[in-house]
């Protein structure tokens, strides 16, 4: 190879050498999860209403996916009985349950969502529902 040509692949292999280590090391130094910030849930104009029955709220926090609770007054009507569904992790960052609402004495089961925040859950409007029965 003619020294001209040389002259001009090494400085090219030294560019991409670099360009190689800046980009490596760009992956390596990313941040650890204990320095990472929490998401943060930011929705404006949400109409989501906090659940005031701490009892509810306790439930919703702690139950297994298919626990079942009588609830006397709730934002779904009186004397229901609430099926948790298990917890996800929603794109808004939020963790939330679906619910089954089931009406006192019938086999009438409408949908319900909630999700937590740092005051407590909150009502959620459903965006989709099907129709079901008591399971």
């Amino acid at each position: 190879m003619p020294l001209s040509q040389r002259s001009l692949v090494s400085p090219a292999r030294m560019l991409l050498a670099a360009l190689s280590l800046v980009m490596v090391s760009g992956c390596a130094s990313y941040p650890s999860g204990s320095s990472q910030q929490e998401a943060q849930y930011v929705l404006n104009n949400d109409p989501a209403t906090l659940l005031q029955d701490e009892r509810l709220n306790d439930f919703l926090t702690k139950a297994p996916a298919g626990a079942i609770m009588n609830v006397t007054s709730s934002p779904w009507g009186d004397n229901v009985e609430v099926v948790a569904d298990a917890a996800y992790l929603a794109a808004s960052g939020r963790e939330c349950r679906k619910l089954r609402v089931v009406e006192a004495g019938t086999n009438a089961a409408g949908a319900a969502l909630v999700c937590k925040t740092p005051n407590g859950w909150v009502n959620q409007r459903v965006v989709a529902q099907t129709s079901q029965g008591r399971n």
